[in-house]
Formats: structure tokens, C-alpha cells, sequence
């Protein structure tokens, strides 16, 4: 809608003496069909000009507030170091920890036995599946040769 369509239609509300216009008598003042985008977009820019500003007062305390003011957060680069090195500390504390793990090396290697728990077969693939069980001390770097 043009600026001039705009002003036509302002007059018909001043004649008319009306708040609002239908989308008839908005067509009939400008002298042609309007589509359905027009007369949304009309609409919503009547609102917005229509509408009136919010009040953020609620109550009468509101009133007698003074407005707050956020100020900046004054750091000096002596304030900006130390909190590096601060951080710095925490941070080499925590990768200096030493973490100890249970022994991995038993004494008595070949103190285990496997068995044979259940055994499943199936026919349409002609193949079978078994589940086993270790019992013992199994050392850490000898569980390949185990489960072979």
C-alpha cells in the first residue's frame, strides 16, 4: 500500500468519524481491490500506531524508586593477574594428582577356570552362540590369551 492510499484512507476515518475501517469501506475510499496481505498489514500498522506505550509502574513504591544504575566493574590488570594465577594454580594442582591403580599383576597367572554356561544354536543361520564364564584372578594383559 502506497503512502498516498494511506493518506485516502486516513481522511475517510476523519470524514466518517471513525476509529477503524472495514476492509469494504477501506476499498471503497481507495478505489480498488485490496488482498488479503494489504488489509493484514493495514490492520496491524493501525494497532501498532493505535497502541499505547506500557507503564512499568505497578504499584506506588515503583514511584518513589530510584531508577538503578549498573555500573561497570572496575579492574585493574594487578586484580586481572592475580585471578590468573590463581587459576593457574588450580589448574596444575589438579593435573598433578597422582592416581594409583589396583596391582595388575597377580602372582598366580594361570589361577582361573572357564565354563561353559549355556550354548544356543540356530538353525535358520546354522550357527551357534555360547555364553561362558571366567572364574579367578585374571591378570590385566593376559585376558586376550583368556578369552582365546
Amino acid at each position: 500500500m502506497e503512502q498516498e492510499e494511506k493518506q485516502k484512507l486516513e481522511q475517510a476515518k476523519e470524514r466518517f468519524h471513525l476509529q477503524e475501517l472495514s476492509k469494504d469501506q477501506a476499498e471503497f475510499s481507495i478505489g480498488r481491490n485490496l488482498s488479503d496481505d494489504e488489509w493484514q498489514a493495514y490492520i496491524k500498522s493501525e494497532y501498532r500506531k493505535n497502541e499505547k506505550p506500557k507503564d512499568n509502574v505497578y504499584s506506588i513504591k515503583q514511584l518513589f524508586k530510584e531508577p538503578k544504575v549498573k555500573l561497570k566493574p572496575k579492574f585493574t590488570l594487578k586484580d586481572v593477574a592475580k585471578h590468573a594465577s590463581k587459576k593457574a594454580q588450580r589448574m596444575n594442582k589438579k593435573q598433578d594428582d597422582v592416581y594409583r591403580v589396583a596391582k595388575l599383576y597377580k602372582g598366580n597367572k594361570n589361577n582361573y577356570r572357564i565354563e561353559k554356561i549355556r550354548e544356543y544354536k540356530y538353525r535358520k543361520f546354522n550357527s551357534t552362540r555360547s555364553e561362558w564364564k571366567i572364574h579367578g584372578d585374571v591378570d590385566l594383559f593376559d585376558m586376550h590369551s583368556v578369552i582365546m
